[in-house]
């Protein structure tokens, strides 16, 4: 597993605190982020196919709040850039941002730990 880059691309501290030092509630969100996150992606990338960007705007929405709860800050940063793209009718500039939105999730996806309590140490 790569290592997670916790002043750039994760912010695991801040997530854990979201969830009162809970080591296992923030692993069970890590476990079901990894699960959503490929079909929040999935549902961005049909909703830019079909021109949906109220679509596509709603599930960077969600995405962007699933990246923040688990520390993936760069990942977040990206799904918010998406949002508000997608939210102003910019279709284009979205299509274009999506490879990014893409490899930060992915990153995410791969990077995250299964036990915060393991990356902790």
């Amino acid at each position: 597993m790569p290592s997670i880059d916790e002043s750039e691309n994760f912010d695991l501290k801040s997530a854990l605190a979201r969830f009162s030092q809970d080591h296992e509630l923030l692993d069970e969100a890590i476990a079901i982020f990894k699960e959503e996150a490929p079909k929040h992606l999935e549902g961005i990338k049909t909703a830019l196919e079909k021109n949906a960007l109220k679509e596509a705007s709603t599930s960077a929405h969600t995405l962007k709040s699933e990246c923040g709860a688990v520390g993936a800050v760069k990942a977040q940063s990206v799904s918010l850039t998406m949002e508000r793209t997608t939210g102003k009718g910019h279709i284009s500039e979205a299509i274009e941002l999506y490879p990014q939105l893409e490899k930060m999730v992915i990153q995410a996806i791969e990077t995250l730990p299964e036990s915060t309590m393991e990356a902790d140490q």
